[in-house]
C-alpha cells in the first residue's frame, strides 16, 4: 500500500513538472507578425520558435567566434542595411580570402524550400554549416565553435534556458534558424498600396507596376507571388560561357548549367551588386541587360527575350521596383546586434 502511494506521489510530481514546462514554453512561444497576403508560417516551424531561442540565435548571428580566427560573423556578410545582403560583389572571409558567390539577402526564409544560389541545401537549419566550414569564409567547424562557446558561462545559461540542454552543435544551428525565421519583410510601399493606401504609390510607379505584371515585359512570370520570386532554377543568359556551372554543380546534369535560383525582388534596390557573382553594379544595369534579352547561351530561359520599352517605360519600371523596398525592415531594432 505504501509502495503504491509513493509511486502515485512521484507520478503526480512528474506530471506537475511536465505541465510547468509546457506552461513555460507556452509563455516563451514567439508570436510572429505575418504580413497581409503572406501564407501562414508552416506549423512545423512555428512550433519551434520561442523568444529565448530567437534571442540566442541573434546573438550567435553576430558573434565572430563562429569563425576560426574570431574575425567575422554571419552579420559581417549579411548586413541589415542591405536587407541582410552583401554590398560587395564577393564577400571577404578569414585571412582576406574571397568567397565563391555573392551573398544573398536573408528574409522570408520560412517560405523557401531550397537555399543558396544552386539550391544545394534544402533545410534552413543546415545553411549555416556551409559558411562555417567553408575555408574561404569562416573556415571553422561546428565542433570548434561548441568548444569555444562552452567556455562562456553566459552562453551556457542561455542555451540551458532555450533548450533545457547543454550547449551543442544541434542547438547552435537551431537557434540560428530561429532568428532567421523572424526576418520577415512585407511592408513596402507596394504592400501598403495593395492593402488600400491609395497614395502609397505615385502614378509613375503605378505605370511601372502595370508594366511589371504585363505580357509586354513578362517580369512576373519569373518574379511572381507574394515574394516576387519563383521555385526552381533558371538561366537568364548572363554569359555566353559560364565559369560557375550553377545548379549543375549539385545535379551534375548539363541541362542545369548556368541555372540559378530566382531571387525575390523585394528590397531589390537595397541589395546591389546583382547576379550570382555580383557582376552587375546597379539595378538600372540589370534592367538594361534584360531589355536586350541577355546573351546567347544554349540553356537560356526562353522567357528572356528583347523588350521594346521606351525610356519613360523603363524609368517607370525602375520606379516600381524601388517601391518594393521595406524601410521598416531595415530599421527594425529586433534585428540589430
Amino acid at each position: 500500500m505504501i509502495c503504491r502511494f509513493i509511486i502515485a506521489f512521484w507520478v503526480v510530481l512528474l506530471l506537475a513538472a511536465c505541465q510547468k514546462k509546457e506552461d513555460e514554453m507556452r509563455i516563451d512561444r514567439a508570436q510572429l507578425k505575418i504580413p497581409v497576403g503572406f501564407p501562414q508560417l508552416p506549423e512545423s516551424l512555428a512550433d519551434e520558435l520561442t523568444d529565448s531561442r530567437i534571442a540566442l540565435g541573434k546573438k550567435l548571428f553576430y558573434d565572430a567566434r563562429l569563425s576560426r580566427d574570431n574575425s567575422i560573423s554571419c552579420g559581417s556578410c549579411h548586413k541589415l542595411e542591405n536587407a541582410f545582403a552583401e554590398p560587395l560583389s564577393l564577400s571577404k572571409g578569414i585571412d582576406g580570402r574571397t568567397g565563391f558567390r555573392n551573398a544573398q539577402a536573408l528574409f522570408n526564409l520560412a517560405w523557401k524550400d531550397h537555399f543558396f544560389r544552386d539550391g544545394g541545401v534544402s533545410l534552413l537549419k543546415l545553411t549555416a554549416m556551409n559558411p562555417i566550414q567553408n575555408p574561404d569564409e569562416m573556415g571553422s567547424s561546428i565542433q570548434a565553435i561548441v568548444g569555444k562557446l562552452r567556455e562562456d558561462e553566459a552562453y551556457k545559461a542561455e542555451f540551458k534556458k532555450a533548450y533545457e540542454d547543454t550547449l551543442s552543435g544541434n542547438s547552435i544551428l537551431h537557434a540560428l534558424m530561429c532568428f532567421q525565421l523572424t526576418l520577415i519583410s512585407g511592408n513596402s510601399r507596394y504592400d501598403q498600396w495593395k492593402s488600400g493606401n491609395t497614395i502609397a504609390l505615385s502614378e509613375h510607379e503605378k505605370k511601372g507596376m502595370d508594366l511589371f505584371f504585363s505580357s509586354k515585359t513578362g517580369c512576373s512570370n519569373c518574379h511572381g507571388g507574394f515574394n516576387f520570386d519563383s521555385p526552381g532554377f533558371t538561366c537568364n543568359g548572363l554569359f555566353e560561357t559560364y565559369a560557375d556551372s550553377g545548379r549543375q554543380r549539385i545535379t551534375m546534369d548539363p541541362a542545369d548549367r548556368g541555372k540559378f535560383s530566382v531571387p525575390s525582388l523585394r528590397n531589390i534596390d537595397l541589395t546591389a551588386p546583382y547576379m550570382h557573382n555580383g557582376s552587375i553594379a546597379t539595378l538600372e544595369d540589370v534592367l538594361n541587360r534584360y531589355i536586350k534579352g541577355g546573351t546567347a547561351f544554349y540553356n537560356k530561359d526562353e522567357r528572356i527575350r528583347p523588350l521594346k520599352l521606351s525610356n519613360t517605360e523603363k524609368d517607370a519600371l525602375l520606379a516600381f521596383l524601388r517601391s518594393l523596398s521595406d524601410e521598416g525592415f531595415l530599421y527594425n531594432s529586433e534585428f540589430k546586434p
